[in-house]
């Protein structure tokens, strides 16, 4: 099913009911930091992140995507998923094997082609992650990146015409207007 919506967890707490999220499209979550629920999908880079997650009865049911190296080791349960073949990463200069769950999480979601992507607990106050953003922002024009944070807002993704940063209150009123 298309969706015109889906939300991205990053690797920071969130103190908002991401079970509302679900409502208008898929959750990507990256990792274990937000694994209290069950997300239609969730990104993991390292060993111990994996085998956190096939050990966690919360998330029992959502998809565990993991890098072909990781793939290999953990392909015998029924929820872990490979990481899809992802258009454009060449040209973006991005190695899926090198990525931090949550850049992985921001791939997926563009793989999976929805017109909007909200980011909601994402981290951009690591460079690298900002810049790969970024990146995939620009490679991506036709999709709408919307940082979720709370006041005050963040001016650093301003100067890209297809990322907007708005705040939980807008968030909730796009999930109310869908559901």
């Amino acid at each position: 099913m298309k969706t015109t919506y889906i939300t991205v967890v990053g690797d920071l707490p969130v103190r908002f009911d991401l079970e509302q999220s679900m409502k208008i499209g898929p959750v990507v979550a990256s990792g274990n930091s937000n694994k209290h629920m069950r997300y239609s999908h969730i990104t993991a880079n390292t060993e111990a992140q994996a085998q956190d997650l096939l050990n966690s009865p919360a998330v029992t049911g959502s998809n565990i995507v993991l890098p072909q190296r990781l793939f290999r080791k953990y392909c015998f349960f029924d929820t872990v998923t490979n990481l899809p073949e992802l258009p454009g990463l060449r040209s973006m200069d991005v190695d899926p094997e090198r990525c931090t769950a949550q850049s992985l999480s921001l791939l997926l979601s563009v793989y999976l082609v929805q017109t909007v992507v909200f980011l909601v607990g994402y981290d951009i106050s690591n460079p690298r992650e900002l810049s790969l953003l970024r990146r995939v922002a620009e490679y991506n024009g036709q999709t709408k990146f919307t940082y979720i944070c709370n006041p005050p807002r963040t001016n650093q993704l301003d100067d890209l015409d297809n990322c907007y940063c708005d705040t939980f209150v807008k968030y909730r009123e796009v999930i109310a207007r869908a559901g």
